[in-house]
């Protein structure tokens, strides 16, 4: 007896490890019924999870009719009612009774029943050409004694004869219920969790994109590259014929890219969308506008005056004009501005003009700080806010304790301004320190950025250019020219470009190193 018992409990133990070690919801249910059957010598089991007052069936096992249905095959089974149409209790139904109860219900004899309607039972064994006889119900019940689900085990085999459940398949059923559910409470908490925070950090990248309306769709189309890159250099056996992309870092790179400009969120909204040099909460070129109309006023009022003649008020009228067409034409940031245009800038803003009885500058300083910026629109300290939020980034992901599983992404997500030159940021890690993850996302980020057709402040490029414009970087020691040849070798830019890009953006790229 005592080898028995020891026998028993370390097939317990062994039940135990199996559905611990099981992070799979619909493998773990499949797994309870499939062992606590071979632990009571069960022929059939079904379980079935309680959902609004409704059994619904999860998995349904016959091993002599080899039937084994779980999951999607299982879809379409009517659901157990807790409650008749009138409100009452269904004490009709076996395992409704049991979830009712929250008790253990044992039958010897189906068929000489008289408290339960077994018609569907007998209905189903007419068709199988099966025999139900005898039947344990055990309610899975949660740590605040509240039943989640019914496990129903039939037919106790002893050989081939069907004899009933006895005392001991109860009290271990017990233990068995118990630690079914939990290792499904668990296992609903885990998935949850990871459903929970892989949502959390999506929609974080959704409000990065949310943040600015010309760059909406960032975050997206760089997980969407960097998907379409890693698919093809997992499939590759060629240059990348070691490096293996399964589903799961595929995953890790779409999350990495959820959560690459989480810093952006810190950076004011008047830098992060400038589309023109003077532009803060609204263009102050207008401003200027209206000082040009000022001085146009002042040369009107002169003219009247007969304090200047009209050649002189025309002419005058007409230099103005070509200065604030000229300033309007630079505020936008399209061309690099050369020495002699910073100096034609200077020059008008020596003009003044009469406000509020005082002669004041046409151009304020903070103005032609901005007019004069060479390339772009931002000015320096504009320019270091915005790469901010990398370090940004890093802080803020750094103070979250990702599981292990995700760990990777917060590193890629912070690492897609490093360069393999040791000059980028936040940290200005290695070539060495930088996996092929932290490249890819790297690159998908440029190439978003110059293919995105949304910008103010440029036009879209061509395929053309921008592989011309990465074929620098990779000359500078910016990003992995590996990849960039890979993709371009076998066209991955291709789908992209067609279904993101401008018709007129797609032509032929050829790369310069």
């Amino acid at each position: 007896m005592e080898k028995n018992v020891s026998q028993y409990v370390q097939k317990l133990f062994e039940i135990s490890i199996a559905l611990s070690n099981e992070k799979n919801l619909y493998t773990l249910l499949d797994k309870i019924v499939l062992l606590t059957r071979k632990f009571t010598n069960a022929d059939a089991g079904t379980l079935y999870m309680l959902e609004e007052d409704e059994l619904h069936f999860k998995v349904v096992q016959t091993e002599s009719l080899n039937v084994f249905l779980g999951g999607n095959d299982i879809k379409g089974w009517s659901a157990v009612k807790l409650k008749n149409r009138d409100g009452s209790d269904n004490f009709s139904n076996v395992s409704a009774v049991c979830a009712i109860k929250k008790e253990i219900v044992v039958i010897d004899d189906c068929y000489d029943d008289k408290n339960y309607d077994f018609s569907g039972t007998k209905k189903f064994d007419v068709v199988n050409s099966y025999r139900t006889k005898s039947m344990i119900v055990i309610p899975l019940k949660d740590f605040d004694q509240d039943v989640i689900g019914v496990l129903q085990l039939i037919n106790k085999l002893d050989g081939k004869e069907i004899i009933p459940f006895n005392k001991f398949d109860r009290e271990s059923s017990v233990a068995l219920a118990s630690q079914a559910t939990v290792s499904i409470l668990n296992t609903k908490l885990f998935n949850e969790m990871k459903q929970f925070l892989e949502r959390f950090m999506e929609s974080i990248g959704e409000a990065v994109d949310a943040k600015s309306p010309y760059t909406g769709d960032h975050v997206r189309k760089v997980g969407q590259f960097a998907k379409m890159v890693g698919e093809a250099i997992g499939r590759d056996d060629t240059v990348f014929k070691d490096v293996d992309f399964p589903r799961d870092r595929i995953h890790t790179l779409e999350v990495a890219s959820w959560l690459h400009d989480v810093g952006k969120l810190t950076i004011p909204d008047h830098i992060m969308d400038k589309a023109t040099k003077l532009e803060t909460v609204f263009d102050r070129i207008e401003l200027i506008h209206e000082r040009f109309e000022i001085i146009q006023r002042d040369l009107k009022i002169e003219l009247l005056e007969e304090k200047i003649s009209r050649k002189e008020y025309l002419e005058k009228i007409e230099e103005l004009d070509r200065d604030f067409h000229f300033l309007r034409q630079i505020n936008y940031g399209g061309e690099f501005l050369s020495d002699e245009k910073i100096e034609r800038v200077k020059k008008i803003a020596q003009i003044k003009y009469i406000f509020g009885g005082e002669r004041v500058p046409l151009i304020r300083d903070d103005e032609l700080e901005n007019l004069t910026i060479r390339k772009g629109t931002l000015t320096e300290k504009e320019r270091e806010k915005i790469m901010s939020h990398a370090e940004m980034s890093f802080r803020i992901l750094d103070r979250i304790p990702f599981p292990k599983n995700l760990l990777r992404a917060k590193n890629i997500a912070c690492n897609h301004h490093e360069k393999l030159s040791g000059k980028g940021y936040p940290r200005g890690l290695s070539a060495e320190e930088l996996s092929i993850d932290d490249r890819l996302l790297a690159i998908a980020d440029v190439f978003e950025a110059l293919s995105s057709a949304d910008r103010p402040y440029k036009s879209p490029k061509k395929l053309s250019e921008i592989f011309k414009i990465l074929s620098f970087m990779v000359k500078d020691g910016d990003i992995d020219g590996d990849i960039v040849k890979f993709i371009v070798d076998k066209k991955v830019y291709l789908k992209y470009a067609q279904q993101e890009m401008l018709k007129e953006q797609i032509d032929e790229p050829k790369l310069l190193f």
